[in-house]
């Protein structure tokens, strides 16, 4: 949009109003919207709009069948993206026929409407303002197809693309197998290429791990949701562990129990043991030996060929914590400093320095940990292009086995404001697209190769998470649970469990089964959780 639109106090709230009809894809119209906005939208009943009085071009009446009650329309706020002052209103429709989205109006306030013309809208806007296809034509769900009509109008009428196009979802690699070829995710969804050949690249290393991998059998994850700091960007339901010491050894107990409770009623062979957080070495030495001494002596986990803890914060980590967890069998660690700029761990709230994770590390690699990962994540507050390049440059120095680059994710429960997040965005998407652009060069020049890959909602320019290993060293917990092909039981607070029920042509069928996600409420409710995930996996 151009620069002069931008809101003042006076003006009122921008938006961008979807009415849904013949159709209830609501989420699927959410995901577009907060893609191009950031904003969350909000679904409610249809407002009450003057009738067109136009009926060239693209806009009409409205028929009596288009204003049917019950009729849904999903609300976003839209500062900053459509032109300042605008209400603009857009039909998606399905019918037995097509599916179409279009442009109906655009008005200057809420509600008396007064409506601009449709010369003041042409000015204003550029791209499509009608998308029609035949049901018949269409190649993909007819969600996919409400959802990618849609991003196609907005992101053309705003000018606002997404590396991923209309993919919302959590998962590009699914999409990925469903398609030949690359160039056909760039066509239908509007994939960028780079972004469609990573997806292409990570479905195929995805596919490789999990031929490793019985279907029938389990992946376990631990939860330990504390943390010593909250960091300034984290969305986890992590507790600040020096504010809830005493609740430490309750919740270990309690863990011990569902486990002991759940265990003897699991028929599947387990492969898998992911220890995570929150940051898992928040527990003192003698409490994480509780921990690991439990888990080591449940014979279902007798045969697991992979275990990996979170140690995550690196001023967690003792001789004495890496002993225990070498005794224990642990054959993969994860040390991860998000960054090695000392500046910016100070402002995010990290309590360590980039020294403190390198002694870290090699204390870790001298004790026998020969697989370990790092985590950095691209798009920090404050961070520049030079100074991510640089972490990604002395991470390779140290030469982790498995190295995991995120992208900055904005979310409800964080610190940070969604409107420093946006203004971020704004000014700093090509620092962005160079921190990523570097780390998978670097890395790929280094024998790394990206294995699994994810997105979450709210990332900074709409990026992706990547795992990266090399020599062969990928975490298998981590395909089968990102993949959504495999099935997981997860322990402790906010843990999701969920079954895959494999179907025909590679299809399959997940069910889920949440934990309570405060810890005071799990360690009080552990027998009911426990029952609950018996009744989930014997079903």
């Amino acid at each position: 949009m151009p620069e002069e639109t931008v809101k003042t106090k006076n003006n009122p709230d921008e938006k961008i109003i979807v009415r849904c009809e013949g159709h209830s894809f609501y989420y699927p119209i959410s995901d577009i919207l907060r893609l191009i906005t950031g904003a969350v939208p909000r679904e409610q009943d249809r407002t009450e709009i003057p009738d067109q009085t136009e009926h060239g071009g693209f806009l009409r009446t409205r028929s009596e069948e288009e204003w049917k009650p019950g009729m849904k329309e999903i609300v976003c706020e839209a500062e900053g993206v459509v032109p300042s002052g605008w209400t603009i209103l857009i039909r998606s429709r399905v019918s037995e026929e097509v599916v179409e989205t279009y442009l109906d109006a655009a008005f200057t306030s809420d509600p008396p409407w007064t409506r601009l013309s449709k010369h003041d809208m042409v000015k204003r806007i550029s791209g499509p303002v009608r998308i029609c296809r035949s049901r018949e034509e269409i190649p993909v769900p007819l969600n996919r197809e409400v959802k990618r009509q849609l991003y196609e109008l907005l992101s053309g009428m705003l000018r606002r693309r997404a590396p991923w196009g209309s993919l919302t979802g959590i998962r590009p690699t699914q999409v990925a197998r469903e398609l030949l070829t690359e160039e056909e995710m760039t066509e239908i969804y509007g994939v960028r290429k780079d972004k469609a050949h990573l997806a292409f690249l990570t479905r195929d290393a995805e596919d490789q791990v999990l031929e490793n991998s019985d279907p029938e059998n389990l992946h376990v994850y631990i939860g330990i949701p504390f943390c010593p700091t909250r960091c300034a960007y984290c969305s986890f339901v992590a507790q600040e562990a020096p504010r809830k010491t005493s609740l430490l050894p309750s919740y270990v107990d309690a863990m011990l129990h569902e486990m002991a409770l759940v265990l003897p009623h699991i028929p599947q062979k387990i492969e898998t043991l992911y220890v995570g957080g929150g940051t898992p070495t928040v527990l003192g030495e003698t409490l994480l030996q509780k921990l690991m001494e439990g888990i080591t002596g449940n014979s279902a986990f007798a045969n697991v060929k992979e275990v990996c803890m979170e140690a995550g914060r690196p001023d967690t980590i003792t001789e004495g914590k890496l002993r225990v967890l070498r005794e224990a069998g642990i054959t993969r660690i994860c040390i991860n400093p998000q960054t090695l700029c000392d500046a910016t761990l100070l402002r995010v709230g990290r309590r360590h320095t980039a020294e403190d994770f390198v002694r870290a590390f090699e204390m870790a690699r001298s004790m026998g940990f020969s697989i370990i990962n790092t985590d950095l994540i691209a798009g920090l507050p404050g961070e520049s292009a030079e100074e991510f390049c640089a972490s990604m440059d002395r991470i390779l120095e140290l030469a982790p086995e498995n190295v995991t680059v995120h992208s900055l994710s904005k979310k409800r429960r964080s610190d940070l404001l969604r409107e420093e997040i946006l203004q971020k965005e704004k000014e700093e998407l090509s620092s962005m697209e160079t921190m990523l652009g570097y780390a998978f060069s670097s890395l790929t020049k280094a024998g790394y190769a990206p294995y699994y890959l994810y997105k979450q909602k709210d990332t900074l320019g709409g990026h992706e998470n990547v795992g990266y290993q090399k020599d062969g060293t990928p975490c298998l917990y981590n395909v089968a649970m990102m993949s959504d092909r495999r099935s997981v039981l997860s322990f402790g607070a906010g843990g999701m469990s969920k079954r895959v029920f494999p179907g025909g042509n590679g299809d399959v069928r997940v069910e889920r089964c949440p934990c309570i996600k405060d810890p005071i409420q799990y360690i009080g409710n552990v027998d009911q959780m426990a029952e609950r995930k018996r009744a989930f996996f014997e079903g």
